[in-house]
């Protein structure tokens, strides 16, 4: 049985982590200087075609009044009646189309200026340049890189940090491409009254101990506000029970759930799902409306529903919280045995999580 992870922050592990890294950097340009782009030679694959159209598409403005130009839902999920937000359109051909446009979205920080959820996570997020990077946070060495903005997509890799060829979750001296949207909403569920459905597809081709999750959470946190909307890692959990290929995942939201994630592969069998290859793409999409009530689905399976209510703790008439929308791309977790193992830094080879895109849609 697989025993799901807390997520868990404490404040003063907050206030100090970014500078317990100082000194992990890849490369240390100066505070205004941008490190090159990729000078290693490219890892894009050839475009996927899926009908990106660069001339009629725009990031947005994230309100009703403010909005982008792209795609509506796919799935017919949440009804015909919703309204795109925000288009984050990875690739040459999308809204996205550098790591300068990149960095104008999105954060390379969690919701509280940590590189690392805390000091829980293996692998710390590396920051493109010295512009844009936390005190003491990893920067990108151009013979290494960490993203790269393909045709139709972006890639983020997973490096040894500091020319390590072992790496050790304890250690922190792996690097990884999270990142997370500038852009959030001041509130969810009743609090905010709109109905909000958000909409990613992406794929991963992982190594032992990876960690990967699509999740939302507040500016505040007591065991919530918080949905994973997927969350995996590459367990090794003995008797060759193992998730290195991330077939088997969990999603949840921190309230009432009406599917026991407890065994992730019971649960992703009691939807209807017993093989899940995720080097191919999948569209994973959340629908939580402004009556508390949430549902999550990938392909348009619906594989997770309940009650949440977007406060501190999750709690019916608690502290309001905002949501912030976080793309964890890393490796290795320190409270997690599972996933707290060292590895040859070359087993990263090869490896990496591929974002096609990322929508959010807002109904009245």
């Amino acid at each position: 049985m697989v025993v799901r992870h807390q997520r868990r922050w404490t404040r003063p592990v907050l206030a100090a982590a970014a500078s317990l890294f100082v000194g992990l950097a890849l490369a240390t340009p100066g505070a205004a200087e941008a490190a090159p782009r990729p000078t290693a030679p490219s890892q894009c694959t050839p475009g996927h075609d899926d009908a990106k159209d660069p001339n009629r598409q725009t990031v947005g403005g994230g309100t009703l009044s403010r909005r982008a130009h792209g795609p509506a839902p796919t799935e017919g999920v949440g009804g015909d009646d919703f309204v795109l937000v925000k288009n984050w359109d990875f690739g040459r051909h999308g809204t996205i189309k550098s790591i300068s446009d990149l960095s104008q979205n999105f954060n390379y920080h969690d919701q509280f200026g940590t590189i690392g959820n805390g000091t829980n996570y293996g692998a710390l997020i590396v920051s493109p340049d010295a512009a844009n990077a936390l005190p003491g946070q990893p920067i990108e060495d151009p013979d290494h890189p960490v993203r790269e903005v393909c045709s139709d997509s972006m890639k983020t890799y997973l490096v040894p940090l500091d020319g390590a060829t072992t790496v050790s979750p304890e250690e922190h001296n792996a690097g990884n491409g999270s990142f997370q949207a500038k852009w959030k909403l001041p509130n969810g569920g009743s609090l905010l009254n709109q109905d909000i459905l958000w909409e990613t597809r992406v794929r991963y081709v992982t190594p032992p101990y990876f960690w990967f999750a699509l999740w939302n959470s507040g500016n505040q946190w007591d065991r919530g506000a918080e949905m994973d909307l997927i969350e995996s890692f590459g367990f090794d959990n003995g008797g060759g029970f193992t998730n290195y290929d991330g077939r088997l995942w969990h999603s949840d939201g921190f309230g009432t759930n009406d599917v026991d994630y407890s065994s992730w592969p019971e649960a992703m069998a009691s939807r209807g799902i017993t093989s899940y290859d995720a080097t191919e793409y999948h569209t994973w999409q959340w629908l939580y409306r402004k009556d508390n009530t949430f549902s999550a689905y990938v392909d348009g399976i619906e594989v997770q529903s309940g009650t949440m209510h977007w406060t501190l703790g999750s709690v019916e008439g608690g502290t309001p919280v905002d949501m912030n929308f976080i793309f964890d791309a890393g490796w290795g977790h320190t409270q997690v045995a599972s996933v707290n193992h060292p590895l040859p830094a070359s087993a990263f080879d090869g490896k990496f999580f591929e974002w096609d895109y990322s929508r959010v849609y807002l109904r009245p």
